[in-house]
């Protein structure tokens, strides 16, 4: 995975954000099961409290796996290669749109935003005006593009 130093942090965020989960479903766990005047395996609060723990610990191994192995890099200072923060006019089967190219670990879809790492990022990030290349989606569709503006950011 590549992202720039702010997606790294927000990777850090997201690992924070999902230890409070985790916090939060172990205090909801033992509530339950304070509460609980059956035995343990019959009660629903502390079955879900269990499934919420779980999904976290899951969640912020993912996470901690993705930081570990992400790779970092900055800015480039060539004006003719699309980089990071670049908004990139590429032309789909006749078809314009603009996209950002983000360092961000999760890009922000409202606002044109791809990252490094989908299909599109990769297929434009440090090609210039003119070059055409191909990218597979997500879903396993062959796509071509061809670059026909950029504008540095």
């Amino acid at each position: 995975m590549i992202v720039d130093q702010n997606g790294f942090d927000q990777i850090d965020e997201l690992i924070n954000k999902e230890k409070e989960k985790l916090k939060s479903a172990v205090k909801d766990k033992a509530a339950a099961f304070q509460n609980d005047t059956n035995t343990w395996h019959d009660n629903a609060a502390y079955d879900t409290a269990i499934e919420k723990e779980t999904g976290s610990i899951l969640e912020i191994n993912r996470l901690i796996d993705l930081k570990t192995s992400a790779e970092i890099i900055s800015k480039h200072n060539n004006q003719n290669l699309v980089d990071i923060g670049d908004i990139v006019t590429v032309d789909m089967n006749d078809d314009l749109f603009d996209v950002k190219l983000t360092g961000k670990f999760l890009a922000n879809s409202k606002e044109g935003e791809v990252t490094l790492n989908s299909p599109i990022g990769k297929a434009v990030y440090m090609k210039k005006i003119g070059d055409e290349t191909t990218f597979i989606t997500y879903n396993g569709k062959k796509c071509s593009l061809k670059i026909v503006d950029l504008k540095k950011q």
